[in-house]
């Protein structure tokens, strides 16, 4: 233990924590806040700083692993009385003790941030566990890369970049699985696939400590003299088990069940969210107000709006989806259903149609954008981008804020060119 302490004193991150968790808060609130209130997305958002957390410990650990080459002390450790793994276990311990540290607070600052909005539910473990086993596995290779190869600058150089890369290019969810960006409430860590990632830290942890550096000889009765082939033979039978669970596994997100209950607003429509997104009931009371008004100018109203994935996640459905914590994306959804009930079906029953004229096209998408902005309350946010094509959106504010027998007679005229179009 007192050489662990000794370590954490010769730790490089020992004077770069406040930076580490300077970097993590910064990487919790500097993305987004909408994660605040929300559990899936609170312990995605906690977990992301592990992207940036395991190339600095894994250049850090490779530089502690260095010392006893920049000291010449590396025949010293070999004649050690203490067994070879502990003597390396104590700087790669300081390592991830410090990475720990930075990772853990803002996890906590994460949770103490949702813990007073009172939705359900708590802080998603396996999320966390992603990211904790993201940075023991790379400090691990940082480690290994560090006792290997006798370079002071280039190994922890190396070791950083390197591992920065294979997280960018090949850690995505839809790839390696290494990180996490979006926690919806549609999806869930895959048990299997973080239990085999977990393996993999461990295996690299293991690896780091136990495999003897290049040129090492064991020629008396030592820590590895008779069990040096039998060690390496388990790691490496580990790991391949690991590799195969996490090839197996497969997504590190898997799709959830829909819940037995579901949060509703009062009235009809009805707009209904995972228990997770309680959050947005308050405003979408006033939208659901909202649709309904839409019935007065001759749109069939749907009774219920549902969230993605609590009808399952069938593509007939025309469910929405609440992005980056904004209620406008299901707006365009909801109000897309609502001007849907009324295109001129009837005129195809053939299943073929003339070519629609651009303009009319046009008009199908004003009156969507039209439809959006009532539901929603106001214009697009300054946050949402895209739109149709060709689709003047502050000039559909306007014609929203209009006397309501204007907004009728435009409705009207609209619907009156798309069956022209349609249907003669």
């Amino acid at each position: 233990m007192k050489s662990y302490w000794m370590e954490l004193r010769y730790s490089p991150l020992r004077w770069w924590l406040p930076v580490l968790v300077i970097v993590d808060l910064a990487t919790l609130f500097g993305r987004s806040s909408a994660w605040i209130g929300e559990w899936p997305q609170t312990s995605v958002a906690a977990q992301i700083s592990a992207f940036y957390f395991a190339p600095m410990l894994a250049a850090a650990a490779a530089w502690s692993a260095g010392r006893a080459n920049r000291n010449g002390t590396t025949t010293l450790l070999d004649g050690a009385a203490r067994p070879g793994w502990r003597v390396e276990l104590t700087p790669l311990a300081a390592s991830v003790t410090f990475g720990l540290i930075a990772y853990g607070a803002g996890v906590v600052v994460a949770v103490a941030v949702t813990l007073p909005k009172t939705t359900p539910g708590f802080l998603w473990p396996g999320y966390v566990a992603i990211g904790i086993s993201l940075l023991v596995g790379f400090a691990a290779i940082g480690h290994l890369v560090g006792r290997w190869w006798n370079a002071p600058f280039a190994a922890p150089a190396v070791s950083g970049l390197g591992t920065f890369l294979v997280i960018a290019w090949f850690g995505s969810p839809g790839q390696l699985g290494l990180f996490v960006l979006n926690g919806a409430p549609f999806y869930g860590p895959s048990g299997t696939a973080v239990v085999a990632r977990i393996g993999i830290a461990a295996c690299a942890l293991a690896a780091a400590v136990v495999v003897p550096r290049p040129g090492v000889r064991h020629v008396e009765k030592r820590w590895l003299s008779r069990s040096t082939a039998t060690t390496q033979a388990c790691l490496c039978a580990a790991l391949v088990v690991s590799l195969f669970g996490m090839h197996s596994a497969g997504p590190i997100q898997v799709t959830r069940g829909a819940p037995p209950r579901q949060a509703c607003t009062d009235g009809v429509p009805a707009i209904c969210f995972w228990p997770d997104d309680a959050k947005y009931l308050p405003a979408a009371q006033s939208m659901s107000v909202r649709l309904g008004q839409l019935a007065g100018f001759g749109f069939a109203v749907p009774g219920k709006f549902f969230e993605q994935g609590l009808r399952g996640m069938q593509t007939e459905h025309q469910d929405f989806y609440v992005l980056d914590g904004s209620l406008w994306d299901p707006s365009i959804t909801m109000a897309g259903q609502v001007v849907d009930s009324a295109m001129p079906r009837d005129c195809l029953r053939d299943g073929s149609h003339k070519a629609i004229p651009e303009a009319v096209i046009r008009e199908v998408g004003e009156l969507n954008m039209w439809a959006t902005i009532r539901t929603f309350g106001s214009g697009r946010p300054a946050d949402m981008h895209g739109g149709p094509q060709g689709v003047d959106l502050p000039a559909m504010a306007q014609e929203a804020a209009l006397p309501q027998d204007q907004q009728h007679s435009w409705v009207a005229q609209h619907l009156e060119d798309i069956r022209h179009a349609f249907c003669e």
